[in-house]
């Protein structure tokens, strides 16, 4: 698992693809934010926006359904 999901609602055209989808990245921490990212491009994810931060920030994508989420990085 890449990343831990608090609350979300999603609407999307193929929410079965779509669960794959996040089943794969859901449910770790984000340790290597480099990993990260190219584990969730591998999956279909798109990048969007990187916010610069060297010790703890985010990293904006949207998933296969266009929907963005974050990889956050270095929180405590």
């Amino acid at each position: 698992m890449i990343a831990k999901l608090q609350c979300t609602v999603i609407d999307c055209p193929d929410p079965v693809a779509l669960a794959r989808f996040y089943a794969g990245i859901l449910g770790g921490r984000v340790d290597d934010v480099e990993r990260a990212q190219a584990e969730v491009i591998a999956l279909g994810a798109t990048f969007l926006y990187d916010s610069g931060g060297e010790r703890s920030g985010f990293r904006v994508f949207s998933d296969p359904a266009g929907h963005p989420f974050c990889l956050c990085y270095g929180q405590s």
